[in-house]
């Protein structure tokens, strides 16, 4: 995860790697305008001179009201175009409702499940970004509260996407056994022409970790993807998406579900259109397309996993595995 300094001189700044600083995005803080503390994260929420308001959890910036639009976008329409069709969607963490808000544009989409492990992130999204409060508020949103290890386990329901929508530190063994439990469960909730899009590093800062987790995919899904895009106040400026699908031989770089550009502009999409799906699977440098090839290596098993098992509720609030895991020194 990005090392981060916060607001020596009204500025913040992150660097790309914690203990070699020798790159980072910096961003004017013109006014703290809240700052707070869960029993998860540290959050914060500033005025900046150029980007709006911006989130910040533990202090590292996940969201500013001039950009965030651009990874939101591809976030929830990459996964979206793979599917005809598409009605049902899942976004573990997005507890702010950025990627929500995009993939609500979707003309077919008739519910969203929004799973955030802490509440504190949905309520001060609402208090503070406008956009925040409309997505969470629209009727075809839930919003469930709790571990995502054991909510996927309890529901019943299959989705047509899931979005992973949080940072997992290869580095620590804690975020492997995490992540690999969580792609374990969520086979059971994916429909089998569903298709999951999972967040992920920039290729050429943090190769290593591309190459872990792409390793991992593997694992559990035969047709793994790997997109790229711009993304202008991370300290690498780049994000990358891989796309998983349980179905064999799917190519990812042709959407199912096309918009082209006036068709996009006419939903409220300012980034994403048939074109940009395309060139984000196709325009990928030589070196990371074989950093995203490399070969399937054993990851974290999920033996003892709980069971499948439960009933659907709108609120869960449960704490287990997943928090604990996450605070075991792995910030």
């Amino acid at each position: 995860m990005n090392s981060h300094k916060t607001w020596p001189d009204n500025w913040h700044s992150e660097f790309v790697h914690p203990d070699k600083q020798y790159k980072s995005t910096s961003l004017k803080v013109e006014k703290v305008l809240y700052s707070g503390e869960s029993e998860f994260q540290k959050i914060s929420v500033v005025m900046t001179s150029s980007y709006g308001r911006a989130l910040l959890l533990d202090r590292v910036l996940v969201k500013t009201e001039r950009d965030s639009w651009l990874y939101n976008e591809m976030m929830g329409f990459l996964p979206l175009g793979m599917i005809n069709e598409p009605r049902d969607v899942l976004i573990i963490g997005g507890g702010d409702g950025g990627v929500a808000g995009e993939i609500l544009k979707h003309p077919t989409v008739e519910k969203v499940v929004i799973l955030e492990r802490d509440q504190r992130v949905v309520d001060i999204s609402m208090r503070y970004f406008e956009d925040s409060g409309v997505t969470i508020r629209d009727s075809r949103v839930e919003v469930v509260v709790g571990d995502p290890l054991l909510v996927t386990q309890r529901r019943k329901d299959k989705f047509d996407v899931v979005i992973v929508d949080m940072f997992a530190d290869m580095r620590s063994p804690a975020h492997k056994v995490v992540a690999a439990e969580l792609l374990h469960g969520l086979q059971y909730i994916l429909k089998p022409d569903g298709v999951i899009c999972y967040q992920q590093p920039s290729p050429l800062v943090n190769d290593t970790a591309l190459r872990e987790q792409m390793r991992m995919f593997r694992r559990y899904y035969p047709s793994v993807g790997y997109a790229v895009n711009i993304a202008p106040t991370l300290p690498q400026g780049s994000v990358g998406y891989a796309l998983m699908s349980p179905q064999e031989g799917v190519d990812f770089s042709v959407p199912k579900q096309g918009f082209g550009v006036e068709e996009a502009r006419k939903l409220g999409l300012r980034c994403y259109n048939t074109e940009v799906h395309q060139g984000s699977f196709m325009c990928v440098p030589s070196i990371v397309r074989d950093m995203v090839s490399e070969g399937h290596p054993d990851t974290p098993s999920t033996e003892g996993a709980p069971p499948i098992s439960g009933n659907k509720k709108h609120i869960y609030s449960v704490q287990s595995m997943f928090s604990r895991q996450q605070s075991a020194g792995d910030k």
